[in-house]
C-alpha cells in the first residue's frame, strides 16, 4: 500500500545557494513540513554558516561533498543563473531531485540539455516560477477560465527594480555572459510564465531595449510586445532602474483584471468592482506553496506543473527576444512540449 504524500516522511534536501533570493526559500522550506534540510553549500561561510544554525544541518565545504552526501534525496539550487546547468545536471546524475530557481538557464540550448537529463535520468526537475502560484493569479486563471470576462483581448505586465545602481561592478547580474537581457532575464520572466499560465503560449515577440543607467552592453530596461493565440496580444515592461513596481493587467471583453502579487481587483465592463482580494498578509504564500509541490512531485513522481518544459518555454520567449533585438524585427518563438515537441 502506497503511502499518501502528507503522511510520507520528509524529503531530505540539500540546499545551494543561501544568500540574496537564496534567504527567501530558505524561509519557504522552513514552512514546509514534507520538507527537511539536511545539508547546506554556500561559497560565503558565513552564509553558510547562518542556514545551517537555521535548520540544525550539516554545512559541506563544497558543491561536490554536498552531492557525494548519502542522506539527500533532492537538492534546491539558488545559485547564479550560468551555474543552474552544470549544478543541475551534476544533481541528476547523482540519482537526485533537482528544483532549480528560475530561470531554467541562461541559454535554450542549457535549458534542453537540463530537460533531457531530468527525462533520461528519470528525476524530477522542477523550475521556481512562483508567480503563478500566488492568490490573485490562481484567481485570475479560474474567472479567465470561466468565461465570465469574455474573451481575452490584451494583457500589460509590468515587472521592474532599480536594483541595478546597488549592485557591485563585479556582479554577475551586470555581465551578459553570465546574465544575458539582465530585467528580462531576472524579473522578467516572471512575466513570461504569468502570461502563458493566463493566457497561453506566446508566439511571438518584437522587442526594444537600452541601456539607461548601466551602459552598453548590459541593458536595464526592455519592452515587448508578445504575440497570443487568436490573435490576443501583451506588452511586457521589465526595468533594472526604476522603482519597484511588479503588476498587470488583463483587458478581455466583458471585464477587466488588475493584479499585483498579492492583490486582485475584478471590474466588469462599466468599471463597477465586483470582486477584490487581498493577499498580502500571507507575502511567503507562493513560495511555500511552490516547495510544498515540489515535495509533493518528489514523493508522488508526478510531473510538478512548472517543470522543466515550464522553464524552457519562458526561457524560449526571453531568447527571442533577444533575437528580436538583434534583428530588429518580430521573432517566432519555438515550442517545447513533452509529447510533441520535446527538447
Amino acid at each position: 500500500m502506497t503511502t499518501p504524500p502528507e503522511q510520507a516522511e520528509p524529503v531530505r534536501l540539500a540546499m545551494a545557494g543561501l544568500g540574496g533570493h537564496g534567504r527567501t526559500i530558505q524561509q519557504a522550506v522552513a514552512s514546509v513540513p514534507a520538507l527537511r534540510v539536511v545539508a547546506v553549500y554556500d561559497p560565503d561561510a558565513a552564509e553558510a554558516r547562518a542556514a545551517a544554525a537555521r535548520f540544525g544541518c550539516a554545512v559541506a565545504l563544497s558543491y561536490e561533498a554536498l552531492l557525494a552526501r548519502d542522506d539527500v534525496e533532492a537538492v534546491v539550487l539558488v545559485t547564479p543563473n550560468h551555474l543552474h546547468r552544470p549544478q543541475a545536471e551534476a544533481a541528476l546524475a547523482a540519482g537526485y531531485d533537482v528544483f532549480v530557481e528560475k530561470p531554467l538557464a541562461n541559454t535554450v540550448a542549457d535549458g534542453r540539455a537540463m530537460v533531457r537529463a531530468a527525462e533520461a535520468t528519470g528525476r524530477v526537475l522542477m523550475v521556481g516560477h512562483n508567480m503563478r502560484r500566488g492568490r490573485p493569479a490562481r484567481r485570475a486563471r479560474a474567472l479567465l477560465a470561466s468565461g465570465a470576462l469574455g474573451r481575452v483581448a490584451s494583457i500589460e505586465v509590468h515587472f521592474s527594480s532599480d536594483t541595478a545602481q546597488r549592485l557591485p561592478a563585479g556582479s554577475w547580474r551586470l555581465h551578459p555572459g553570465t546574465c544575458p537581457l539582465l530585467p528580462m532575464m531576472q524579473l522578467g520572466i516572471h512575466g513570461v510564465d504569468l502570461v502563458h499560465y493566463l493566457a497561453g503560449r506566446v508566439e511571438t515577440v518584437q522587442a526594444r531595449a537600452a541601456a539607461l543607467t548601466t551602459g552598453p552592453p548590459v541593458v536595464d530596461h526592455v519592452a515587448a510586445l508578445l504575440g497570443l493565440p487568436g490573435g490576443a496580444t501583451a506588452t511586457l515592461v521589465s526595468n533594472y532602474c526604476t522603482p519597484v513596481r511588479f503588476a498587470w493587467h488583463v483587458a478581455a471583453t466583458e471585464g477587466s483584471l488588475a493584479g499585483t502579487p498579492h492583490t486582485l481587483t475584478v471590474t466588469d465592463r462599466s468599471g463597477a468592482v465586483l470582486e477584490t482580494l487581498d493577499a498580502g498578509d500571507d507575502p511567503y504564500g507562493s513560495y511555500v506553496d511552490q516547495m510544498a509541490a515540489f515535495a509533493r512531485a518528489v514523493r508522488t513522481r508526478q510531473r510538478p506543473e512548472t517543470d522543466g518544459y515550464a522553464g524552457l518555454q519562458a526561457l524560449a520567449v526571453v531568447e527571442a527576444i533577444e533575437a528580436s533585438l538583434a534583428r530588429q524585427a518580430a521573432v517566432l518563438v519555438p515550442v517545447y512540449t513533452p509529447d510533441r515537441h520535446p527538447a
